[in-house]
């Protein structure tokens, strides 16, 4: 009897498979959506080039005062002309490397959890990120380690944008871990303090903060005591950032099985071994995403500091705009930088979102 052996396979269609199949399925799959992606493509045709041009092609690069804007493009001279101040405000020139180390501190704090071994990520991580912001804030004030003084009303810039938010959110984690427990508490008077607080800084707009804080806050402390606007600010920040992640706390909490309490009290742990040990690992693997949307949300509104007066990096754009020597019109560069830094730090927070989320990732799918 005669063997037949059977075919190679065959690569799939060009038509299905490839980039003419991902076209074809994307933006070309009914006329109705043929239609629109063509005259989606008409309008970015339209407007792309003379963008390109103006962004890049007739665009002004080089220069440092506004003399150097010849052209009909883009004036990037007033954004490099201005950098210093845009990313570090008004801190002295010779002390800018404090701010340099800071933010490379920062960043090997936020690499610790990757880099350490595990035995040491909970016993080192830990304690760093919670060191950080006082000794981040010590050293740039210099007092504390003998360095020159830098009074807060020099500090600014993007910088200043970074070093609140990063503060604030690692201050306000383990407090509102806190009050998302108290909210749950058995105990009436804790219950009810904590659904005061985190109803409060929930529902209160950020800038009726700031403006309460600057104005109200001092009275809280004894006669006498002057509180820095840095840190008033600072202070409110925390407890705003503490009321919203209360809740993204609470959800998560909501969404653990009950078994898993059950299986802890069997093993006989404790109220805190169960609650730190058992459950919230698993809170903070079911809430990462709305974890980092509150993280970015906090981010971007620092920049209504320039309300009361706190020269971060949007604040600093508005003032340089007004200066009598570039009075030609540049907001649209200064607002562009803004929103490329904030977007590129927003970003690259969702890719360290991500990366935990894949870490924390337990389903074993293939």
């Amino acid at each position: 009897m005669k063997e037949f052996k059977p075919l190679p396979a065959r690569p799939a269609p060009i038509q299905t498979a490839g980039p003419i199949g991902w076209i074809r399925n994307n933006l070309f799959p009914t006329p109705l959506n043929s239609l629109v992606t063509l005259l989606i493509l008409a309008f970015l045709a339209t407007i792309i080039p003379d963008l390109v041009s103006w962004l890049f092609i007739d665009a002004d690069w080089e220069g440092e005062t506004q003399a150097a804007c010849t052209s009909e493009g883009a004036c990037w001279v007033f954004v490099s002309a201005w950098m210093q101040q845009f990313l570090y405000g008004s801190y002295p020139t010779d002390e800018i490397w404090r701010i340099n180390l800071a933010i490379l501190v920062l960043g090997a704090v936020i690499a610790a959890p990757y880099l350490l071994p595990k035995d040491l990520r909970n016993k080192v991580g830990v304690p760093l990120f919670l060191a950080f912001p006082f000794v981040g804030a010590a050293f740039l004030d210099g007092r504390l380690f003998g360095l020159e003084f830098v009074s807060t009303d020099y500090w600014g810039g993007f910088t200043l944008n970074i070093f609140l938010a990063s503060a604030s959110i690692i201050i306000a984690f383990p407090l509102s871990f806190l009050w998302a427990l108290g909210r749950r508490s058995d105990m009436p008077f804790t219950k009810s303090v904590c659904i005061v607080l985190i109803e409060f800084f929930r529902g209160v707009p950020v800038l009726a903060l700031f403006f309460m804080g600057s104005v109200m806050l001092p009275l809280f402390f004894p006669e006498g005591t002057n509180v820095d606007k840095l840190l008033r600010v600072w202070i409110v920040l925390i407890l705003f950032m503490s009321g919203y992640m209360a809740e993204v706390f609470r959800g998560g909490f909501a969404a653990i099985p009950q078994g898993q309490y059950e299986a802890a009290d069997s093993l006989g742990l404790s109220y805190w071994q169960k609650t730190l040990l058992i459950i919230l690992p698993q809170v903070i693997k079911v809430s990462m995403p709305n974890i980092l949307a509150t993280f970015i949300m906090l981010f971007k509104n620092t920049t209504f500091l320039l309300i009361i007066g706190i020269f971060e990096i949007l604040s600093t754009t508005q003032t340089a705009l007004s200066n009598s020597n570039w009075l030609g019109g540049h907001a649209a560069e200064g607002y562009l930088f803004v929103a490329l830094v904030f977007w590129v730090c927003c970003f690259g927070m969702s890719l360290i979102s991500a990366n935990i989320e894949r870490k924390l990732d337990t389903s074993h799918r293939s």
